[in-house]
Order: C-alpha cells, then structure tokens, then sequence
C-alpha cells in the first residue's frame, strides 16, 4: 500500500486527523497490507498508530519538509511475512546525506528504504518518497538520485511507492520507465483514475478536467507478478481516512 495521510496538524475542519484517525486506521485494518508506504508522516500518526493500529513495525527514515513539525516517509511491516534485513535513506539533494533541498525545491524532501527477505528465503527492496509539489527540476534530478542509489543496491527486485506529485506521462513518469519500471496500476489493467481529492471524493472536480489525477502510485522492477492493484475509496463522507486515497497492489515473486 501507498498512502500519503496528510498528517495530524493540518487546519482540516472535519477532516482534522483527531476526526478522521479512528476511519484511517479502520481501511488500513480492513485492508490488511502487508508493507506500506507512509508520506506526510508525523509524530502525532505514530503516537495514534502505536495505540491503535497493532501488527505492524516501521523504519521512519529520514526526516523531509523545511521546518517542524516534519514528516516522515514512514514504512510499516509486518515482521510475521517479512523480514527486516536493512533500512536507509537519504535527502533529495545535491548533498543526500544531509538535511538539505536543491533545485528549487518548495520543500525539502527525503527517501526512505528498507530491504526485506520473504519467508522463501527471496528478497527484495521497498523505496518509499514524497517528490515536491512545486518544482519540476526538483522531481526530475530527485527521481534520477532514487534511481542512482537503488542501482548500488545490484540486482534486486525494487518496489517503489510515494506521492509523486506527477501524473502518467509526466517527465517523473517517463524517467522511471525507462529505468525498467512498471506501473502496477497499468500492469493490473485499470482505467484511468485519481488519487487526490481534497476531501472531497469521487465529488471532486479539478479545474484542468483533462488531467487523471493519479500521482500515487506503485512502482515495481524485476521479477514481480502483479495480481491486481486498486484505489481504495473507502469513507463516510463527509469524513475521509485522508486527502489522497490509498494504493494496494498485490505482488509476488516467483518462489525460491
């Protein structure tokens, strides 16, 4: 699963987390992934999750977002199917091992990874980011770091999920492609569809109606099968578990 949670200190109304924590753990559980990738992830989210959503570890990484309270791009596991084997990250910048943005970047940003055996002895690596809202140059140079780093990681099965603030087809899109990427939501054969939606669900009407939308995706390289990938709607409006709704796919890999 990727899940961008819009955090816990945002001026939302009725959708503030403290009014919509209790149904965004309820899809999380009714859904039951078994990895997932967090963004927009604070403090206050861990401190609910801890209390209320049981069965899980996580690896918070690196910390992202110019000043306090920050975010996290969060992975959640579950150690009974998977088993931890190493975890990193960096920031997206021309200096990635500190905390710092380039290339007009609106926000500093950061990835987060973490590299897992399944119980047939196979492993794999799940990348897990948030790319910036604003700058185009900041998503296009931040996507090639991602890719950079993973291919030190040798050949390995990757997952790569996030809120990549692009649509299909867009420069991040086509980057990733041509890294040997594939979408889980096109390889599943699905319909063009969106994945932000201000609150507002299947009611919400961007200006630029010609635009899909979708810019959460799931990312796969190497061996995987994809068996199917869905948007998840799940809400009681006017209350949602978030601003964006979350991914599932179901992958496996071919047994040892």
């Amino acid at each position: 699963m990727t899940f961008n949670i819009r955090g816990a200190r945002k001026s939302d109304g009725v959708n503030a987390w403290d009014r919509r924590a209790d149904l965004n753990v309820r899809v999380i559980e009714h859904h039951a992934p078994d990895l997932i990738g967090f963004q927009e992830f604070q403090r206050e989210n861990l401190r609910f999750y801890r209390e209320r959503l049981s069965g899980y570890e996580w690896v918070l990484g690196p910390h992202y977002e110019n000043r306090r309270p920050h975010a996290f791009n969060a992975i959640y596991y579950r150690s009974e199917s998977l088993e931890l084997l190493d975890h990193g990250g960096f920031w997206l910048s021309e200096s990635p091992e500190e905390f710092s943005g380039s290339w007009e970047t609106k926000q500093i940003r950061s990835a987060n990874w973490a590299r897992f055996r399944l119980s047939d002895g196979s492993e794999f690596v799940h990348l897990n980011t948030h790319l910036d809202h604003v700058s185009v140059a900041a998503r296009r140079r931040g996507t090639r770091l991602i890719i950079r780093e993973l291919e030190v990681m040798g050949r390995i099965p990757l997952v790569v999920t996030g809120d990549f603030n692009a649509e299909p087809g867009a420069p991040v899109y086509e980057i990733f492609a041509e890294a040997g990427f594939g979408d889980a939501h096109v390889a599943a054969v699905n319909p063009p569809a969106r994945t932000f939606h201000r609150f507002r669900g299947l009611e919400f009407t961007p200006k630029r109606k010609d635009r899909e939308w979708r810019i959460d995706w799931i990312l796969t390289r190497g061996a995987w099968d994809v068996r199917s990938c869905s948007i998840i709607r799940d809400a009681e409006p006017p209350v949602f578990p978030s601003d964006h709704y979350p991914v599932m796919a179901e992958l496996s890999l071919p047994e040892q």
